[in-house]
């Protein structure tokens, strides 16, 4: 065969496979252009009808889960603006990343009462919520405490004088806890026997101190992490359950806010291959034909503080789909609705995805808004 035929066809070839990539490229081109256009035409100003679009969206659902930040004043602000239309709205209760024990102390037990409290909310915040004259608490604690164990274990001894176990366990931590602690206290835990319970946030004080203390030992072995991680949503979706089947009838069709870190409220998997409580959260409220709405916070920009520990706000280093959808965000507070995106996103097969596209699916598969602040500000405790 002529060299110059076998020649002209690697021409052809080179020409063919050039002409596919430069296709390739103008319709990753123009995804990226669809995609930007439905989030410029799908934003809001926080300060203005932002808000207002979440409270609609509230107004139209039984659950509204709100993924947090930790450590800053921004969404305790946000709490505080649409807490009281959202009461007007049928809102009674919220589930909160608190122990049952440190949503009672906030919300019930007077300030010169209680002991230091390291929690993620605040007395100031807890008593905003708080209805006046109520009985039933508007906070339910679904969560353990990792922050302050010793306490709890401090009340449940005083009322079992008696058990050595107890007084042990209360001697162990009187200089405060460590995490190192608890395979032993938890031992000792196993160990007290017919001990007097009492239920605290309408919660066993005595059950929620052995599954603290049990995610606690299992957060000390490499091999374990997950497993601990695991029980952890497990115990949030049990305490969940809990409340709601305590608190709410079907004939009062009261609402129920849930404030968790942003990792605990994803609709299907999260990355560590866990359904979360918002996962969880969804499918209860499919079966009670209720309907769900989920908004997550990130930062892009400013500092967090938290516990003593202050540090760099700003995600979008880690994550491209937060570097995307911040530098296209308009106003210092906006919020994206990310449902527009879903049809778009998902009209791209999965293998012509680029990892931007892949993270835009995640995250608009996870949750229904995203809220991006363009800074936010150290929390003061």
């Amino acid at each position: 065969m002529p060299r110059s035929y076998i020649r002209a066809r690697l021409l052809v070839l080179v020409i063919c496979l050039a002409g596919c990539g430069l296709a390739q490229q103008d319709k990753q081109d123009q995804n990226e252009e669809t995609l930007q256009q439905s989030i410029r035409q799908h934003q809001y100003d926080l300060a203005n009808e932002g808000e207002t679009f979440l409270l609609n969206e509230a107004r139209h659902s039984s659950f509204f889960l709100l993924g947090e930040l930790h450590g800053e004043n921004e969404i305790p602000a946000l709490l505080r603006d649409l807490w009281p239309q959202m009461w007007q709205d049928g809102y009674r209760h919220i589930a909160a990343e608190l122990s049952p024990w440190a949503a009672h102390q906030l919300e019930f037990v007077p300030a010169d009462r209680q002991p230091k409290l390291a929690t993620l909310w605040s007395k100031q915040e807890a008593l905003s919520v708080h209805s006046p004259g109520a009985s039933q608490p508007v906070l339910w604690g679904c969560d353990m405490d990792e922050m302050q164990p010793q306490l709890l274990i401090l009340e449940l001894a005083q009322a079992n004088p008696a058990s050595p176990n107890l007084q042990r366990m209360v001697e162990i931590t009187k200089s405060g806890y460590q995490r190192s602690m608890a395979p032993a206290l938890l031992e000792l835990m196993r160990g007290a026997g017919d001990i007097q319970d009492h239920p605290v946030n309408d919660v066993s004080l005595a059950g929620n101190i052995r599954e603290t203390l049990q995610i606690e030992s299992d957060r000390l072995n490499k091999e374990t992490k997950l497993p601990a991680q695991v029980r952890r949503e497990s115990l949030m979706k049990d305490l969940f359950l809990q409340h709601y089947w305590k608190s709410v009838s079907p004939e009062s069709g009261d609402k129920v806010m849930l404030r968790f870190g942003r990792n605990h409220l994803h609709r299907g998997y999260d990355e560590r291959g866990i359904s979360t409580l918002g996962n969880f959260v969804a499918e209860f409220a499919f079966s009670q034909h209720k309907t769900v709405f989920n908004l997550a916070t990130f930062g892009a920009g400013g500092k967090a503080s938290l516990a003593g520990e202050t540090w760099d706000a700003d995600e979008r280093g880690d994550d491209p789909g937060f570097a995307f959808l911040a530098s296209l965000a308009r106003y210092s507070a906006t919020i994206i609705d990310l449902r527009p995106l879903r049809d778009v996103l998902h009209r791209i097969p999965n293998e012509n995805r680029s990892p931007l596209q892949k993270r835009l699916v995640y995250w608009a598969d996870s949750y229904d808004a995203v809220l991006c602040y363009k800074n936010v500000t150290p929390l003061k405790q």
